[in-house]
């Protein structure tokens, strides 16, 4: 738990998160590769491939690269890093009645009113002029630059009964007074010793400034920003930095941007990434792409991304029978529209893993008239059909500015995602699969 804290401070956005991935890898012992370079790879060879700063695939190969045949298959495990949040506009500086404000837009699906009067960080990149072109450079202010003050109660009595959030009127960030003449690109310049004039362009966005703690009258609640999807990502990283080489598998960590906006980005879920680097594995190791896709057809996926978990004041919400609860261990999704990558073989094979891992689980489903939201999965396999399941651990206050969870679930991922990535699953048939 509490070294899940230590990555969630850091991590303040997708830029962030990925550069934590990243240096967790390299201390595990994995070595970076370039897209724009030919691959060589050894025995037991651990990598990862970095994409546009926000998205990052870690995977390990078998120690036996000379003998592999047609029986290799691909483990993937797959979350997000983004979360809901506000992004500053290319034109960002914006006076109001002589304060200076900063002009945002809200990325993703946040909880408008859980954003109001808190001390907010400005984290992000920004894209610097260099000799030969240019570079980003990643930035966290790590200091509470701005708020989003609310207003009186004595002047808006309605607050408390019901009062509709405009996202450019009411939440525009409180950023400095009236007479000073600071600017933003002259802080970060002088914080990471740039030449002002030498910023170019930017993707900022506002994060939490608290980070999180452990809460509840027992410490079982982690209660911080950004659980969706941070808490899924640490456990894939504490499962691939700690697995061995396998003899027939390739396991696989994809971390991906922009889920909360829809995935449709270089660095999201919907993009050609993981495909991309699937095959590239497969013809690297001489397979041809015929061939790649028999691997494929043995592989299987798991799309971890966090599940609404049973709030005790709104208990009309939920299912009456497949609610899930903090502490109750993974949460395994369906959905018989087809948001969830899950179907009863998939749900089985990892109900199995479960069991063999000794992790806790339990099957979610939301009620008939509520739509609930979708996963990376789904998107995913747009671009990588294979079998997949979704699961996640249980959260409530989803997409709030602090969302909480079950501080005893993320052990319990961490052993199913060991235990996955010690498995060898093969198709038998096409209705049959065996574990190994």
């Amino acid at each position: 738990m509490n070294n899940f804290l230590k990555f969630l401070k850091p991590s303040v956005d997708a830029f962030h998160a990925q550069d934590e991935i990243k240096k967790e890898l390299i201390k595990s012992g994995y070595i970076e590769l370039e897209e724009n370079k030919k691959w060589k790879f050894q025995n037991g060879g651990k990598y990862f491939v970095v994409r546009d700063d926000a998205a990052i695939i870690a995977f390990t190969l078998p120690n036996n690269l000379e003998s592999l045949d047609l029986e290799m298959s691909y483990n993937v495990v797959a979350a997000h890093l983004d979360s809901p949040t506000f992004k500053l506009k290319p034109n960002f500086d914006f006076e109001k009645s002589g304060y200076g404000m900063l002009n945002t837009e809200v990325y993703g699906g946040p909880i408008l009113n859980s954003w109001f009067d808190r001390p907010l960080n400005i984290n992000g990149r920004v894209i610097v002029k260099t000799p030969t072109g240019v570079k980003s450079v990643l930035v966290n202010l790590n200091k509470p630059m701005c708020i989003i003050p609310n207003c009186s109660i004595h002047y808006r009595p309605e607050l408390n009964t019901g009062v509709k959030v405009n996202a450019q009127l009411d939440l525009v960030p409180l950023f400095k007074d009236r007479d000073s003449n600071v600017d933003l690109y002259s802080i970060i310049a002088k914080k990471y010793e740039l030449k002002k004039e030498n910023i170019i362009s930017s993707d900022l966005y506002l994060s939490i400034l608290d980070r999180g703690c452990i809460g509840g009258a027992d410490d079982s609640f982690i209660i911080a920003p950004q659980i969706d999807n941070l808490e899924c990502s640490y456990a894939i990283l504490e499962a691939i930095k700690n697995s061995k080489p396998q003899d027939e598998t390739v396991n696989v960590g994809a971390f991906f941007n922009s889920e909360e906006i829809g995935s449709d980005t270089i660095n999201g879920a919907a993009s050609d990434f993981l495909s991309s680097i699937l095959e590239r594995i497969s013809l690297s190791l001489g397979y041809k792409i015929v061939e790649h896709k028999v691997l494929l057809a043995n592989s299987f996926m798991i799309s971890a991304d966090n599940a609404q978990g049973f709030h005790p004041n709104y208990s009309n919400l939920y299912d009456p029978t497949n609610a899930v609860y903090l502490n109750g261990g993974i949460v395994i999704k369906s959905a018989a529209r087809g948001s969830y990558t899950t179907n009863a073989m998939s749900m089985a094979i990892f109900m199995e893993i479960c069991k063999r891992s000794k992790a806790k689980f339990q099957l979610n489903t939301n009620r008939s008239d509520v739509r609930g939201g979708s996963t990376l999965g789904a998107i995913s396999l747009s671009q990588v059909s294979i079998p997949s399941v979704d699961i996640g651990l249980a959260q409530v206050a989803m997409h709030s500015s602090m969302e909480t969870s079950g501080a005893y679930d993320l052990d319990e991922l961490i052993k199913a995602l060991k235990g996955f990535y010690k498995t060898n699953i093969k198709m038998v048939s096409s209705n049959e699969f065996k574990l190994i």
